[in-house]
């Protein structure tokens, strides 16, 4: 038995099998994300959506992407998810 070729071959063969674990906890992740996409988008006066928020709609938007979101993302070591939730709120603080 060598045990170092047993290794390699169960290394090799559970290979593909991580790699899509990770691809769908990738579009898991993504989905979060998802949600917050239409109040970016123009609304009927030609402006993001979240322009139109009051205060306390924009800062509960804004409170759900840093206590939630980003801290999910970490979790999961999600970096592209994180620039991007990190973008989201760029805009959503200078709107």
């Amino acid at each position: 038995m060598n045990v170092d070729k047993d290794l390699e071959e169960m290394i090799d063969k559970f290979s593909p099998l991580l790699h899509n674990g990770l691809q769908a906890q990738k579009g898991l992740l993504d989905i979060a994300l998802i949600a917050y996409d239409p109040i970016f988008e123009k609304g009927t006066n030609g402006e993001p959506v979240f322009k139109s928020f009051s205060t306390s709609q924009l800062n509960e938007v804004i409170k759900g992407l840093r206590e939630d979101i980003i801290p999910m993302f970490k979790e999961n070591n999600y970096d592209e998810g994180i620039k991007k939730a990190n973008i989201f709120l760029e805009k959503l603080q200078k709107g």
